[in-house]
């Protein structure tokens, strides 16, 4: 039998705690804060941390709780985004040469 991973309401409470502080952190990106502070620093805060990729999946989970969070609480856009900034890889390494989406004709 299939088992669903579902996420538990402790989860959904941690990961959007996360995502609220990484904005008053002061971290320009979100994979260093996670890996080198909330990995590192605050293991005992967080019963359940899991991989960054994991965190990027149930980031996207919380999206909707999230806005109705911001909605409730009336707050004023900041002109402040997230950015992930891992590299895509488009192609293989050996056809990179050869890759024509941004070539110039």
């Amino acid at each position: 039998m299939k088992q669903r991973n579902k996420l538990s309401h402790r989860l959904v409470s941690e990961v959007m705690t996360i995502v609220i502080t990484v904005h008053q952190s002061g971290y320009r990106y979100f994979k260093t804060y996670y890996i080198h502070f909330i990995c590192s620093y605050l293991t005992n805060e967080f019963s359940e941390l899991v991989s960054y990729t994991r965190m990027l999946k149930l980031m996207q989970g919380v999206l909707a709780p999230l806005c109705s969070y911001r909605t409730h609480r009336q707050v004023r856009p900041t002109g402040i985004a997230l950015v992930d900034s891992s590299k895509l890889q488009v192609c293989h390494n050996l056809r990179i040469l050869r890759h024509q989406v941004f070539k110039v004709w």
